[in-house]
């Protein structure tokens, strides 16, 4: 029987960018008044930034389910060759891995942007299919009302949630580069990269 061929790395880059982006334009789209009017005048529309945000964070979510998929894989591989515990430098008692440690942070980080980034999708979702411009797809002209507008606890939390996806992708490049999980199926990373 041929290794499992670990993919988890190569599967997070799409839903990294599309989440970021999103946030990014909620963000902007909030901080657009403050803005000054040389910058503002370069922007985009509030229905073209809103409704960019919507589908980046669709696309987000979408893209994040095979990183899902192949990061459980890739962390049962992991604990099932060389278990959760070893033991510590006295020879008497167990400790947690730290490359499990991480892997649960990892994992714990990752779950919590994305089921949040889902909640606010479902609530732009459903704004936007509650108003008569919403059924049609377009926002009021000359107006600053958009299609897919945040509300204001939604941009605070996607600027905690991006915050969120850079520790979680911090941590995962350090399982990858430095502990070598992905790079073998079980992440046989050697005693030197453990220190």
């Amino acid at each position: 029987m041929a290794p499992v061929k670990p993919i988890h790395p190569a599967t997070v880059h799409f839903p990294i960018a599309f989440l970021t982006l999103a946030f990014g334009l909620d963000i902007l789209h909030q901080l657009t008044p403050a803005l000054p009017s040389f910058l503002t005048s370069s922007l985009p529309p509030h229905t073209d930034l809103t409704r960019a945000s919507y589908y980046s964070l669709s696309l987000g979510l979408l893209t994040a389910i095979p990183a899902l998929v192949t990061g459980v894989q890739q962390a049962v591989l992991l604990i099932g060759k060389q278990g959760m515990y070893e033991t510590d430098a006295s020879g008497y008692g167990v400790t947690m891995r730290t490359k499990v440690k991480a892997l649960i942070a990892h994992t714990v980080a990752n779950d919590l942007v994305i089921a949040l980034s889902t909640l606010v999708w479902y609530q732009k979702r459903n704004a936007a299919a509650a108003t008569l411009l919403g059924k049609l797809g377009v926002g009021s002209v000359g107006t600053a009302y958009a299609t897919y507008q945040p509300s204001l606890w939604m941009v605070v939390l996607e600027a905690v949630l991006f915050v969120l996806l850079v520790v979680a992708a911090n941590i995962g490049g350090s399982l990858t580069y430095v502990f070598g999980v992905g790079f073998a199926a079980g992440g046989g990373g050697s005693s030197k990269k453990k220190a």
